[in-house]
């Protein structure tokens, strides 16, 4: 490759040539592959600078390629594989960025997370709180609600471990569109629904109901949540810290704490 900068897009086998000509159609100067896994091969293309290599991205990510930029050699290249190295969450499932270097050969199934405008992949505390609740507790067959879905990676993973049926619920259009890119990309599309409805206009109950999000937004929606949980299921609430933890559990009840769980200076329920 000559010197500059990569991009890299992250393609299905079917998809190696139009994401090539993709790269080129930006002025790519050279281009190889690297097969990651059975379903991911990514596909590189060079630039001379920074900035082309930024426009490019760009470009790509509005035509919906997941692309970024990659540093070519160096320290900035060791911190960019340890940043888009996958997360294992108990050796059920691993998390990474459709991008990530790393092999899918080998290991637990892996979710792929492209997190949009910066929507979370699973690795921020709170969100590792709830999967890790999911891995363990989530039954085949369960139905799944997930309030502020985000980029949809709490979804995907429940479809992926064996839900029956998905609602992910987000009010930013952004989040509703990386959601429905996560399903489609993880083959569970037709699992997970993505929609901006509120709550309490969803026709149903759920097995599961995850919410990760705000205090304050946890403590404005326990009526609605609460209605939303059929008897018998749990509830997993995260994004607090221990100062919070009275205000949420006063909040939910009658329902009572099956286990409080933290990370760092986060708490779950």
């Amino acid at each position: 490759m000559s010197s500059g900068v990569l991009v890299v897009v992250a393609a299905g086998p079917d998809e190696i040539e139009s994401a090539e000509a993709a790269l080129r159609r930006q002025a790519a100067a050279a281009l190889h592959r690297r097969r990651v896994g059975p379903n991911r091969v990514l596909v590189y293309g060079s630039f001379s600078s920074d900035r082309a290599a930024a426009v490019a991205v760009d470009a790509l990510r509005a035509d919906g390629w997941p692309a970024v930029a990659r540093p070519l050699t160096g320290g900035h290249l060791t911190v960019w594989q340890k940043h888009t190295a996958p997360i294992a969450i108990d050796g059920r499932v691993q998390i990474c960025f459709p991008w990530s270097e790393a092999s899918r050969h080998v290991g637990p199934p892996t979710v792929e997370i492209d997190p949009g405008r910066g929507f979370g992949t699973g690795s921020h505390p709170t969100t590792r709180l709830v999967l890790r609740q999911l891995v363990s507790r989530l039954r085949p067959g369960d139905s799944v609600l997930d309030v502020g879905s985000g980029s949809g990676v709490l979804a995907v993973v429940a479809a992926r471990l064996g839900a029956s049926q998905v609602t992910a619920v987000d009010i930013h259009p952004e989040a509703l569109l990386a959601s429905r890119r996560n399903a489609a990309r993880n083959g569970v599309a037709d699992r997970v629904r993505v929609t901006d409805a509120p709550l309490t206009a969803l026709p149903v109950r759920y097995d599961v109901v995850l919410a990760n999000i705000a205090c304050q937004v946890l403590v404005g929606l326990a009526d609605a949540i609460v209605q939303r949980l059929r008897p018998g299921g749990w509830l997993g609430l995260s994004g607090l810290s221990p100062a919070q933890v009275s205000v949420v559990q006063a909040a939910y009840r009658p329902l009572g704490v099956v286990e409080e769980r933290r990370d760092d200076d986060w708490v779950a329920l």
